[in-house]
């Protein structure tokens, strides 16, 4: 198995409320163009607060950015994945009782179309936190807040890399402030796998192993792609970081 993809993980009350907690946050940040009286009725998909979105982004970059960051430190966003019990599926995924699980890098992604400014080439996330050498000791959950298809970039992965340690990647760009850390899989590795787009329908987790070859695909819709992700390791494993670093 390669992933799978789990239907409904979240609900729809639960993403309606992530929603007016972001809106929240929109009119905090940037009152000139966000108003706390004005409801979007289409939520993440609606038009205007779409258009208004893309203004945000384009005037007010510094702004946007300490927005984002300050969504992703939230409680409301942590609440989310509890709520949701979003470990149930990653034990699932992992065959492992749920207590073995470590829970890291819970965030709200936001890619706007046409903006490749924070996208990622071809990765494995254990090459970032390098928690467990198998790939499949660790567990990546991608759930889309709106339905993904090729055109809005859902997830492209490598079907069978899964099975590659972190030795795969290398650094190639420290990242900045407004720029992310890259961590690329090496073109060698890349020509054994060939690619698979994975569309997914909203509020349902698509589950990947973390050291599957992966990235998003470009989003060249006029929707704004807004996922959550979230990912999970196998503490009580040979290979974990912290126990495996006994045997230096």
């Amino acid at each position: 198995m390669d992933y799978k993809i789990y239907k409904n993980t979240i609900s729809q009350k639960s993403s309606n409320q992530l929603f007016r907690f972001f809106v929240k946050s929109c009119c905090f940040y940037c009152p000139n163009i966000f108003k706390k009286s004005e409801k979007y009725k289409n939520g993440w998909i609606d038009q205007e607060f779409i258009s208004k979105m893309k203004l945000f982004r384009k005037k007010y970059k510094k702004r946007f950015s300490a927005m984002y960051d300050s969504i992703q430190v939230s409680n409301e966003l942590s609440e989310f994945a509890f709520d949701n019990n979003l470990a149930d599926v990653a034990k699932s995924f992992l065959k492992v009782e749920k207590d073995n699980l470590l829970v890291r890098g819970l965030g709200l992604r936001i890619d706007l179309p046409k903006d490749n400014r924070n996208s990622y080439g071809w990765h494995q996330d254990n090459a970032y936190d390098k928690f467990n050498y198998y790939s499949k000791n660790g567990v990546i959950l991608w759930i889309p807040l709106i339905d993904t298809n090729e055109e809005n970039g859902t997830l492209i992965i490598k079907p069978g890399s899964q099975n590659s340690s972190f030795n795969c990647s290398r650094l190639i760009k420290n990242g900045s402030k407004y720029k992310s850390k890259q961590i690329i899989v090496m073109k060698k590795y890349l020509k054994k796998y060939t690619s698979k787009s994975i569309s997914v329908k909203k509020n349902s987790s698509l589950a990947t192993y973390s050291g599957i070859f992966h990235k998003s695909g470009k989003n060249s819709s006029d929707q704004i792609r807004f996922t959550i992700v979230t990912r999970y390791n196998n503490l009580f494993s040979k290979d974990f970081l912290y126990y495996r670093n006994l045997k230096k």
